[in-house]
């Protein structure tokens, strides 16, 4: 075995201290201790080497030779409390040569090669397919993961409430692969999830069994060869890699019916990365270019594990890029195989991609048009990816206090950084996708903001020269086209023509003034009157702040979700288009909030009753029980006034979205989005915005005046007393989950275990009477475990019939209020 020391240099020169003869006493001594590791070393035990050379990556063919072993390096245990500090896992690989040169050692090397296929033999492998409207095809998908001459797999499909047959068709065909190899496990999900596949592709990791040794994801639509599997983990074992890659082709019906393939879209990143050699993203960085789809790919579950490799749950899609990032910066060895092993359906009807690529461009005053136009926004969703993916990368710059210098990471290598901030620049498509200019030119200013937010930081997080090289290798058009933004504005829209009008001109003659920039998004919800009309000529007429959008009937809180990957604004504001705002107080209070860095601003509101046939009591004034909030705390001192207290009371009001002020940069960070049922919406938002935030304010100037209509004059979400109202589970569930994902459960359970009891007694009232049974069933179920001992590990949920399995702590005695 050869020692080697290494040479330390201090530029370009070596620096030679003097020798004292403490010096060289205090060498001798610790010469002297060193000899018996010394001979343990060179001379190894047998067991000790067979356990070396079996955690080695062995090449057959240079037994002669020097072996390369690849080994990772754990990252510090750090005394950081944060979730958002982890610290990057540090990836640098240490190179050791081993000498092979006698005949025992070869016998030892035998030995670990034959503990190596024992070891694939017995390894576990889940593999997580995600299905939604796929009747058609997911039965050829699931015959391809049954038939794999690998046995030893466990098969989880989590199906996103399908309304095609696709559920009935798993439970009916593939629910009784229960107690054979491989196994089936069908999870349905009651009520569909926010985004793409992201949140059902977690459950169904957090679904897979405890002695599972790798993951692989499948889309519903897609089929793998027969021996994918196998291939995979023998490349896995024998490499003992984190993160094993395959090609992939694209397949997709000709015009005779035939299905026609062509090679995968990453072949220019895909040749330049070594193959049946171990790698990573020092060693190559280009592989973070390659095609971010998860289903090519073999994952070791313990390294998902240990650094919290997981999709990204807001309302967007193109979710794979950032676990690709997630998954390659923790992955310490990575094997590619050469070779097609996955078949990926292209041109579905239904894909996220479909209608990118089949729309008609052409006609842009017609709702055919702006519905295409819409679709494409939906490309916003890369934003709050690319987000995430520099969170991943630099997790110290979103704590502006760090609690201590001993938790900052190790810089993401300037080869890794470089590779991220070329990313931005070559999302440039889309933008150029966008059929309007100045939607092209809102894509490139967020792009642009994305990468500002990152440079920004490097006088405090990198040397000076760090960031040089990379902002000479970018080009965007940020001098053309940079804009601050004070303000968004995210309004929803339905049947509201009445209204819409006389709110649009009110709202920009008090805002547009010199020194305050605002936008706003408009997002039509299936009108049925002249809403649409007026908002599209609106459109015509301010084109550079204002956004006109449709979200097909999907309610207010998947409306608003469609805009907020694009607010550019520093605060946001959720506008109902049918409620009347003082927008001049509005804009004081953005200029208050911005002076004292508050993240959420709270406003007192007035009631106004409209259509009633007596004048109600109390008109003009808040919600009884959000007065009596406003009024304690109006008692109390200003010291008394903490952030703690402002933030308890704050999650005690109302779940109104327009009572609040909201910092962009909270949103982004800790992916506040609404929920996406019909009603109880705002529940998720509420939840997850005040929990996150750290300087929340009460302040006393009113913005919103809220109507409360009577059903004779205009329906509202309040008194519906439908089917709908059972949503109240899966937006408590969505919600709860959201809490845990960001580490938030522990400290608002008791406020929100008693809001949940609470809500789900104030809905019962609105249940059908046909539904009573059902509501009961699943009260009692949610309640016992609202009620169950505290299992801290435990950080997801089902909703509906389904499980719910959270992070329950001590109940608390503080009131709550529901709402919608």
């Amino acid at each position: 075995m050869r020692l080697s020391f290494p040479l330390t240099t201090s530029g370009d020169r070596c620096n030679r201290p003097q020798i004292t003869r403490h010096d060289v006493q205090m060498f001798l001594v610790a010469l002297f201790l060193m000899i018996p590791s010394f001979f343990l070393a060179a001379f190894p035990s047998s067991d000790k080497l067979s356990d070396e050379l079996d955690s080695a990556m062995y090449n057959a063919d240079q037994k002669s030779e020097l072996e390369l072993i690849l080994s990772k390096t754990q990252p510090p245990q750090l005394p950081c409390t944060n979730p958002l500090r982890r610290a990057v896992p540090l990836l640098i690989s240490e190179q050791k040569y081993v000498t092979i040169t006698n005949k025992k050692q070869q016998e030892q090397i035998a030995l670990a090669s034959s503990r190596r296929s024992l070891k694939q033999e017995s390894s576990r492998v889940c593999v997580v397919m995600t299905t939604y409207n796929v009747v058609d095809y997911v039965g050829i998908a699931m015959e391809a993961l049954l038939q794999q001459t690998y046995p030893n797999l466990e098969i989880i499909v989590v199906d996103d409430n399908s309304n095609d047959g696709t559920t009935d068709l798993l439970l009916k065909k593939y629910a009784t692969f229960t107690n054979k190899l491989p196994s089936v496990n069908i999870v349905h999900l009651t009520h569909n999830t926010n985004g793409g596949a992201g949140q059902p592709s977690n459950i169904g990791v957090e679904s897979c069994s405890n002695n599972t040794d790798y993951v692989m994801f499948a889309d519903g639509d897609d089929y793998i060869e027969l021996d994918a599997i196998e291939s995979m983990l023998t490349y896995a074992t024998k490499y003992h890699a984190d993160v094993v890659m395959a090609d992939f082709d694209v397949v997709q019906e000709g015009e005779g019916g035939e299905m026609v393939s062509e090679s995968s879209y990453d072949f220019q990143h895909w040749d330049e990365v070594p193959t049946d050699t171990p790698f990573n993203i020092l060693t190559h960085p280009r592989v973070l270019r390659t095609s971010p789809v998860p289903w090519r790919k073999m994952y070791s579950r313990k390294m998902l594990s240990n650094y919290q490799v997981k999709f990204p749950e807001g309302d967007y899609f193109y979710e794979d890029n950032s676990f690709h990032w997630s998954s390659l910066l923790a992955a310490a060895r990575c094997i590619k195989i050469d070779r097609v092993l996955f078949h990926h359906r292209r041109a579905r009807k239904g894909q996220t991609s479909y209608n990118f690529h089949n729309g008609e461009a052409g006609k842009k005053h017609s709702m055919t048009w702006y519905k295409q136009y819409t679709s494409i926004a939906k490309l916003g969703g890369y934003f709050p990816n690319l987000h995430s993916i520099g969170r991943r990368l630099f997790p110290e710059t979103l704590d502006p206090q760090p609690e201590s210098l001993s938790c900052l990471p190790a810089m993401a290598p300037t080869a890794v950084a470089n590779t991220y901030l070329n990313f931005l620049a070559a999302s440039g498509w889309i933008g150029r996708k966008q059929m309007a200019n100045e939607m092209t030119d809102k894509f490139m200013r967020r792009l642009d903001g994305l990468r500002q937010y990152w440079v920004q930081q490097e006088d405090i997080f990198s040397p000076m020269d760090y960031w040089k090289p990379l902002n000479e290798s970018l080009s965007f058009r940020a001098s053309k086209i940079k804009k601050d933004i004070d303000l968004t504005i995210i309004m929803p829209t339905v049947n509201v023509g009445d209204f819409i009008y006389d709110l649009l001109n009110d709202m920009y003659s008090k805002l547009s003034v010199y020194g305050f920039e605002f936008e706003v998004f408009a997002i039509d919800d299936g009108s049925t009157d002249n809403t649409a009309d007026i908002l599209r000529d609106f459109a015509d007429d301010h084109k550079s702040n204002f956004y006109f959008l449709t979200s097909n009937s999907m309610g207010a809180g998947k409306a608003r979700n469609l805009a907020i990957p694009l607010a550019e604004g520093r605060y946001v504001y959720f506008v109902d288009a049918d409620d009347g705002f003082d927008f001049l107080a509005l804009k004081q209070s953005v200029d208050y909030a911005t002076k004292y860095q508050h993240d959420v601003l709270i406003f007192p509101y007035k009631i106004d009753y409209v259509g009633f046939a007596e004048k109600k009591e109390g008109n003009d004034a808040m919600m009884k029980s959000d007065a009596r909030i406003w009024n304690e705390l109006d008692k109390l001192s200003q010291d008394e006034k903490t952030h703690e207290r402002q933030k308890e009371a704050a999650l005690s009001l109302i779940n109104y979205p327009w009572k609040q002020l909201t910092s962009s940069k909270l949103m982004k960070d800790y992916d506040v989005f609404f929920g996406p049922t019909r009603v109880h919406n705002d529940v998720q938002f509420h939840w997850t915005s005040i929990a996150a935030s750290r300087n929340v304010h009460f302040h006393d100037q009113v913005v919103c005046t809220h109507r409360k209509f009577d059903a004779s004059v205009r329906g509202q979400l309040t008194e519906v007393k439908d089917h709908k109202r059972m949503a109240v589970f899966p937006a408590l569930g969505m919600t709860q989950r959201a809490l845990a994902r960001h580490d938030q459960l522990e400290s608002v359970w008791s406020s929100w275990k008693l809001f949940s009891k609470n809500l789900i007694s104030w809905a019962k009232s609105r249940i059908p009477k046909d539904a009573l049974e059902k509501y009961k069933a699943q009260t009692m179920h949610f309640k016992t475990i609202l009620d169950q001992p505290k299992s801290p590990d435990v950080t997801w949920s089902y909703w509906g019939d389904e499980r719910f399995l959270q992070l329950p702590l001590e109940e608390s005695s503080s009131r709550q209020n529901v709402k919608k």
